[in-house]
């Protein structure tokens, strides 16, 4: 594994340092690939699907390695034809966090079947 600069770039916007203002700008973790292309590509994510594709490659990567788990959660996404006011589509979509902080799901009074109780996180 090759640790190169834009993995390191990706890690860094998990680190407590930067995390209020990653979560400013895209929310909170586990993160989208639009975002964290947003965040290394800049504007520039939005008008090319290089800086979206290649993100996606880094991103898995990462994950192969180890460096990132990655979840699927099913969400409703702007389509691209559609204005500012649009309700969205309905897709699968792909988020990247560290590893171990992806296994509790939101409970937005869904489908999902919560268990009541609390959750405390364990940090190593």
């Amino acid at each position: 594994m090759r640790m190169t600069a834009r993995k390191k770039e990706i890690l860094s916007y998990y680190q407590p340092d930067n995390l209020e203002w990653v979560t400013g700008e895209i929310g909170p973790p586990p993160f989208d690939v639009s975002g964290l292309a947003y965040l290394v590509c800049g504007l520039d994510s939005f008008d090319t699907r290089h800086h979206l594709e290649s993100t996606r490659r880094t991103l898995e990567t990462m994950v192969k390695d180890g460096l990132l788990e990655k979840v699927t959660s099913f969400e409703r996404r702007q389509d691209t034809t559609q204005s500012g006011d649009g309700k969205g589509i309905w897709c699968n979509c792909s988020r990247y966090g560290l590893p171990g902080s992806c296994l509790v799901v939101r409970d937005e009074g869904g489908k999902v079947e919560a268990i009541d109780g609390e959750a405390v996180r364990i940090d190593n």
